[in-house]
């Protein structure tokens, strides 16, 4: 198989069509950073099927259409097709040319087509499935999947020895087989449920009629119990009453001697708190006297004190201020001898600084004259060079442009005689390149016309061939949902025939009658001979279950012989509809509709002519809702005499009564089953007989669609299209060059001319330019000797300034620095006389204050010898008032404890007489209790046993104690009795009387599910041994393929490093190899590296290559594609993976992007990939066997 063509059109950057022809050998695409390269393995990788828009390098599927460019609009379409010629058959398929095609819209929608025909991507997969194609398949390579086979990143090393291995459609296999297990567990875990279901109510069903006699004979002895139980609290009560009323006649005596004990000493307490309330405002005013005196006292101390702080302050004020005064004396007695030298001084510095001034004054005049005179000649002088620089300026540029016309005319001379020899040479070629077009045109024409005439045969070939394989796959659809109707219909008769033949759910005496030979006769059941519309089928059996089983039979005798025959054999039961006797009744007649929202049961039935009557016997007065209207539940009939039945069997109701629950798995199964076996037959016969014809229709048009491919045009139309490829890019080609030609030749007369012309106007510039040149040297050599003369007279006038003017600066220094001191001198006299008189005023201010310091310290002395004694005399007073306070205080405490005395005494009997309270109430409350307890045991009895109270304690009073000579249980044992038989009591539930017939009826169907449940069990077997096979087939390939690959690698791995070079693939869990990790152990040149990852990025680079041709050699792809993948190698290595390349492109096709001059070198075919227009990417082709 070999990949033979790309069509690519509105994928990504690509938007135009462009077309990419794949030959044997080496293929290599190449171009500049950004111009799509990488863009065609996308549009591989998308067409194969690849879903990733990761690996598509978008964030989303709509971003690989087409975007438009500044000057395109965006494309409304991605669509690539790849073509491969299948000659070996190695798709399975019968087709030799297969083209898959993968398309995508703007909105969102997608399809595939496989040679233009619409498919499912399920199908493409299947199609390449173990070819070693597909979008992530070891046939596409890029430098990313490098890193992913070393990291083994996404098991990506076990994807690719599986695809190698060919067990690719095993584990396809195995997850079907698991996905039908999984069904098969889902439905035996449903029939497991129902069993639960089922077994549970057999199990209640079972133990129902046995607890329905034990609950009675224990509430039997429950009763008696309960009897003797109440006759013991009778007795018990009664005592309990009187035996509470002679105590609360006790507490009643002494709750009223202590409530009088407690009324005498609150008298007493009144009285106590009266004298103490007077004896407490004596001492009141007593406290306040006293108080206020010593508070007097704390004042006066307080006022002495201020006093004494004041004279201490004064006394230190006083000895500040002495030493203050001292210390501004001396300083301004130094102040002052101080401003006498400063005048002294200043006088003599005074008169230097005048006549340093003098003197720099006379030489500053003789300066300024001395630079006047300079910049005088410094003009003149600037102005004469300035003459001199211009006329030598403009003498250099005038010989340097009289030198460069000199070597242009000589350039312009040369170049005239070359452009009249190319010319020449150019003409006698361009004759030859117009012939050639003129014959390519022509040929062009020919294979045009010839081309077109096949594409308009082809395109009404490929119609026909679209439109009956429309016609085919709908013929496929109609036949697979035929089929599978027809299943569906044969199952359903199968288990209707089952349920029919071995009278599933019937009793054992119908089973008997059924299969008897001395019944002469094999009459229907009731059940059978009516045929019920779907949806009323429920409601209908579920209202005729009494009647189902019934044999209906023509005649009176024939019923009476079955009942013998039952008799005789011990089989049970069974009822008989006797014909001949319903015939002779008047049948009631129908009644009419009451509600719209009914219909009349015998429009819903259909039965034999015959069984009519019987029918209408039945029925003529039932009536369905027609709607799942459950409100009719709560309604009242519409007439009396009618029945009506819920639509889907939840309820039903007559004037008599109402009946209803929940619904059955199986009920509506019985009605009617011969009458829906026969309809099942004829809709089976019909549907095989539409499904032959149908197939028949099927093959004449696979007939039909073979025929017109076997006339495809499509191998002509390629060889076509091919040759008109080659002879306009030949066209193109020739026509450019002869283009070229003749433009050149045009350029050459144009430029034969431009060239003559600037020649002669070179030479005129030249006449001009060369006596000026002459003139402005002669000019020039007058005015150097002028310079010379000026230059030495400037100079003697600097040199004079120069020296006066340092005699200056000299001077000018000696008068600022006089000037700074006469300055300084004055500030520090100035400073001086403020300082003499801030001492002055300063001392003058000291003294006052001094004088008024004694004088206060003298009458403060005074103030504080006279507080003395006053203090004294009110001390002494203190005392008196502090003995007559504690006199009052002794008086009043002493009253204060015979009141605390009583209240103790009070407090003592109030809480006996709480405690008495407490009794009382605790004995009231004991006589309720009893009495409620006596209430509630009447009410009781009265509702349990429907037993009076009073005359079981009458019978309790008047039953002499002596008569019982047997011993009695006590009322503990009794109660303990009674609680155990009523908790079994109510542990029972409610009691089911039908629980027999119910269990026989469960059973029989617990048997048909036992049965089914068999069946699946035995499927699920089925499916475990099929994994199974699957997973040793599947082992023993992958393990013969992994052995052989691990062979491969290593030799592989020595030719592209060295023979004495390690490396190995090991399997981490052999035990279970479908699922382990597959490890790379190398150790290229000597290394021996912990980790693959520690290898370079060259040596991973060829140990994955080396891995991936391991792969071809056990199972070749048809073709490989590598993404920049030699990109991290350097030459040597290159050229190791170039010589492997090319000893496997005999065996496959290779296609490489790359970058690398070495590897583009080697390959046959260039694809070069360019942006003539910014943002749309064009392809170039270049055959390197033709340039060679």
């Amino acid at each position: 198989m070999q990949l033979t063509k790309l069509e690519i059109k509105g994928f990504k950057s690509f938007g135009d069509k462009i077309t990419i022809h794949f030959n044997e050998g080496v293929t290599a695409i190449v171009g500049p950073n950004g111009c799509g390269k990488s863009n065609v393995v996308d549009a591989i990788r998308w067409v194969l099927g690849e879903q990733s828009t990761r690996m598509l390098r978008s964030e989303k599927m709509e971003n690989i259409i087409f975007n438009g460019t500044k000057n395109r609009k965006p494309a409304n379409l991605a669509e690539v097709s790849l073509s491969f010629d299948n000659t070996k058959n190695i798709l399975p398929t019968e087709f030799s040319q297969v083209t898959i095609t993968r398309k995508l819209y703007r909105n969102g929608e997608s399809e595939y087509r496989l040679n233009d025909v619409k498919c499912r991507l399920k199908d493409i997969t299947d199609l390449f499935l173990d070819t070693g194609i597909g979008a992530d398949s070891y046939s596409i390579i890029e430098l990313k999947m490098i890193d992913e086979i070393i990291n083994n990143k996404e098991n990506s090393r076990r994807n690719l020895f599986e695809e190698a291995s060919g067990i690719s459609k095993y584990k396809v296999r195995k997850k079907q087989t698991l996905n039908k297990l999984k069904d098969t567990e889902s439905d035996l875990a449903r029939v497991e449920d129902l069993l639960f279901e089922i077994e549970k109510n057999l199990k209640t069903l079972e133990n129902q009629a046995k607890k329905a006699e034990r609950y009675h004979r224990l509430k039997a002895q429950y009763k008696t119990l309960s009897m003797a139980l109440a006759t013991h609290r009778i007795t018990h009560f009664s005592e309990s009453l009187a035996r509470l009323d002679e105590q609360e006649l006790s507490q009643r005596t002494e709750q009223a001697r202590v409530s009088a004990e407690i009324a005498k000493l609150e008298a007493q307490l009144q009285q106590l708190k009266q004298e103490s309330l007077a004896k407490e405002k004596n001492l009141s005013t007593q406290q306040k006297a006293t108080h206020e005196y010593i508070a007097k006292i704390r004042a006066y101390e307080s006022e002495k004190k201020v006093k004494n702080e004041q004279l201490r302050n004064l006394q230190d004020k006083e000895k500040r201020l002495s030493e203050e005064l001292a210390q501004d004396k001396q300083q301004l007695n130094h102040a002052l001898y101080n401003i006498k030298r400063l005048n002294e001084e200043h006088a003599v510095e005074q008169q230097k600084l005048d006549t340093i001034t003098t003197a720099l004054n006379r030489q500053r005049t003789e300066v300024d004259e001395l630079r006047g005179q300079q910049q005088t000649a410094k003009n003149k002088l600037n102005a004469i060079t300035r003459q001199h620089n211009e006329l030598q300026n403009e003498s250099y540029k005038l010989e340097k442009e009289i030198a460069v016309l000199h070597i242009q005319r000589d350039a312009l001379e040369q170049e005239s005689l070359r452009n009249v020899t190319d010319a020449a040479s150019k003409a006698a070629e361009l004759d030859q390149f117009n012939a050639l077009v003129a014959e390519l045109e022509d040929q062009t024409t020919t294979l045009q016309r010839e081309y077109d005439l096949a594409v308009q045969s082809e395109g009404e070939l490929q119609r026909q061939i679209t439109d009956t394989e429309a016609v085919i796959q709908s013929l496929k659809d109609a036949i697979i949902k035929d089929n599978r109707q027809l299943d569906a219909k044969q199952n359903e008769y199968n288990l209707t025939k089952s349920l029919v033949d071995n009278l599933e759910g019937f009793p054992e005496s119908i089973r008997f009658l059924r299969k008897s030979a001395a019944w002469k006769k094999q009459y229907p059941l009731f059940s059978d001979i009516l045929f019920c519309q779907e949806d009323y089928r429920i409601a209908v059996e579920n209202y005729l279950e009494p009647y189902m089983n019934h044999y209906v039979v023509q005649h009176h005798g024939e019923a009476v012989q079955a009942i013998r025959l039952l008799s005789d054999a011990a089989r049970g039961r069974a009822n008989f509809f006797v014909l001949d006797a319903i015939d002779g009744l008047r049948v009631p007649e129908s009644l009419p509709v009451p509600d719209n929202r009914l219909i009349p049961a015998l429009d819903i039935i259909s039965a034999d002519e015959r069984y009519l009557p019987l029918c209408r016997m039945l029925l003529h007065n039932v009536f369905l809702l027609q709607a799942d209207d459950e409100k009719a539940l709560e309604e009242p009939l519409p007439m009396e005499a009618i029945v009506v039945l819920h639509k889907g069997g939840k309820f039903g109701k007559n004037r008599f009564g109402i009946s209803g629950g929940s619904v059955g798995l199986f009920e509506g199964k019985r009605i009617g089953r011969a009458k829906n076996l026969e309809n099942l037959s004829k809709e089976i016969k019909s549907l095989g007989q539409h499904i032959a014809a149908q197939q028949e229709r099927l093959d004449t048009a696979i007939q039909q669609v073979a025929s017109l491919k076997n006339s495809s045009q499509k191998a002509r139309m390629e060889e076509l299209s091919q040759q008109l490829n080659r002879l306009n890019n030949e066209l193109v080609s020739v026509k450019t060059k002869q283009e070229q030609y003749q433009a050149f030749i045009t350029t050459s007369q144009n430029r034969k001319h431009d060239i003559e012309q600037k020649i002669t106007g070179i030479v005129g510039e030249l006449r001009e330019a060369e006596p000026r040149l002459e003139r402005l040297k002669a000019e020039k050599m007058e005015l150097d000797t002028t310079v010379q003369e000026m230059q030495l007279a400037f100079q003697e006038l600097s040199e004079i300034l120069t020296e006066r003017s340092s005699a200056y600066n000299q001077e000018n220094i000696r008068f600022h620095q006089q000037q700074n001191k006469v300055s300084s001198i004055n500030k520090d006299l100035e400073y001086r006389e403020s300082l003499r008189d801030t001492y002055e005023t300063r001392i003058a201010k000291n003294a006052t204050e001094y004088e008024q310091v004694q004088a206060d310290i003298k009458g403060t002395l005074q103030h504080v010898d006279d507080s003395d004694e006053d203090l004294i005399a009110m001390y002494a007073q203190k005392e008196a008032f502090e003995k007559g306070l504690q006199e009052v205080e002794e008086a009043y405490y002493a009253a204060r404890g015979k009141i605390n005395e009583t209240e103790d005494q009070i407090t003592q009997l109030r809480r006996q007489k709480e405690q008495v309270d407490f009794l009382f109430d605790e004995l009231r409350d004991k006589k309720t209790s009893l009495k409620l307890d006596l209430n509630a045991l009447k009410e009781r009895l009265s509702v349990e046993f429907s037993i009076d109270i009073n005359e079981l304690m009458a019978a309790a009073s008047e039953k002499p104690e002596t008569t019982n000579t047997e011993p009695a249980d006590d009322e503990e044992t009794l109660r303990e009795k009674t609680d155990k038989l009523r908790r079994q009591l109510d542990d029972f539930g409610s009691i089911n009387p039908m629980a027999m017939e119910a269990y026989q009826e469960m059973n029989e169907r617990y048997t048909f599910i036992v049965k089914e449940k068999q069946d699946l069990l035995d499927a699920k077997n089925s499916l475990l041994e099929t994994i199974q096979e699957i997973d040793d087939t599947a082992r023993e390939k992958f393990m013969d393929a992994f052995t052989r690959v691990r062979e491969n690698f290593i030799n592989v791995f020595r030719s592209l490093f060295n023979e004495e070079d390690t490396c190995d693939l090991i399997l981490s869990d052999p035990n279970n190899p479908l699922e382990s990790d597959i490890d790379i152990m190398a150790r290229p040149k000597g290394k021996r590296p912990l980790s693959i990852n520690q290898l370079s990025g060259g040596e991973k680079t060829l140990t994955s290559t080396a891995l991936l041709f391991s792969l071809y050699l056990l199972k070749p792809a048809p073709f490989c594609i590598f993404d920049e993948v030699d990109a991290p190698l350097d030459d040597t290595n290159i050229d190791k993976f170039n010589n492997i390349i090319r000893k496997f492109s005999n065996q496959s096709q290779f296609i490489i992007v790359s970058h690398n001059k070495r590897t583009i070198a080697s390959t046959d075919i260039i694809y070069g990939v360019t942006m003539v227009e910014q943002g749309v990417s064009r392809v170039v082709a270049v055959d390197m066997r033709e340039v060679a």
